[in-house]
């Protein structure tokens, strides 16, 4: 009994992929000469390039998720606990090349942008914002992602990637020094870190797709640093906590999660033609 069980497992999960998407597994369309004693299978193959664009709302986390409902905060921001914003908007483009024959890893070149603001929370709200602050991220990397059912219309992956980004921006805090605002520099920083994604792409025809998905980036995980400007309108990233406490410095993450969606290209795919005879009872 327990034979016969097994062997029905193994039997229902290998052809669990051939169940969940049935109009990619065979037969796309059948010949009408001699269809009585022939049947002509069409297969598709696995694009060897894809080119993914899309556009990702990013919502911050850790020390990128500013205190007091994504509201900005002068003596936060000068005390280093956060980096004073919540929201931001993005692009991405990614080359995506599979390595193996089947198409199932893909490398991958992924260039993007980020744009995080405090004054994203406040665009619907009658009020001005007392102070804000504002992030330009650059970012260019590499990885790698399986793509499960590369041969099928949908196709769900995941992926991991290696990330350079440059951060740079300003902001405008409460000096209580000139009893006043103060407008500041963030000078550019180079940083590295890693990206974590999972998504799908759904194919509509053999050169366009859709995707979407949701992915994890933290872009300051390797080469945290602080220094002090001497300049007093102009400050580093500050994301290393050093002692004794320098003013806008503390251990903060630059961490965010996107929503994405977007539209492929894709390269490479070829429809193959199987000739099958017939079973004749």
């Amino acid at each position: 009994m327990k034979k016969h069980l097994i062997i029905f497992l193994i039997l229902t999960l290998s052809s669990f992929p051939q169940l969940l998407f049935p109009q990619d597994t065979g037969i796309l369309h059948t010949s009408n000469s001699d269809s009585s004693r022939y049947l002509k299978l069409i297969v598709r193959t696995a694009p060897s390039l894809t080119l993914e664009v899309n556009g990702h709302y990013d919502f911050g986390v850790y020390e990128l998720s500013a205190n007091n409902n994504g509201d900005f905060s002068s003596s936060q921001f000068i005390n280093g606990e956060n980096f004073g914003v919540r929201h931001g908007i993005g692009g991405t483009a990614i080359l995506k090349y599979s390595i193996n024959e089947k198409g199932f890893i893909r490398l991958c070149a992924i260039v993007s942008y980020n744009r995080f603001s405090s004054k994203y929370s406040k665009y619907l709200e009658n009020q001005n914002e007392a102070g804000y602050a504002s992030y330009n991220v650059f970012s260019f990397g590499a990885g790698i992602e399986n793509n499960f059912t590369p041969g099928y219309k949908f196709k769900p992956l995941i992926g991991i990637g290696v990330l350079g980004s440059v951060i740079s921006g300003g902001a405008q805090v409460y000096d209580k020094s000139i009893i006043g605002y103060r407008e500041l520099t963030i000078v550019p920083a180079f940083r590295l870190g890693l990206t974590l994604y999972s998504g799908v792409e759904y194919l509509l025809n053999n050169s366009i797709g859709l995707n979407c998905g949701i992915k994890l980036v933290h872009s300051n995980l390797w080469l945290k640093n602080t220094k002090v400007s001497n300049n007093p309108d102009e400050i580093y990233l500050n994301d290393e906590r050093i002692v004794p406490r320098a003013p806008y410095s503390g251990f903060r993450q630059f961490m965010w999660g996107e929503l994405y969606g977007g539209i492929n290209f894709y390269f490479g795919i070829n429809e193959k033609d199987y000739i099958i005879k017939k079973i004749q009872n």
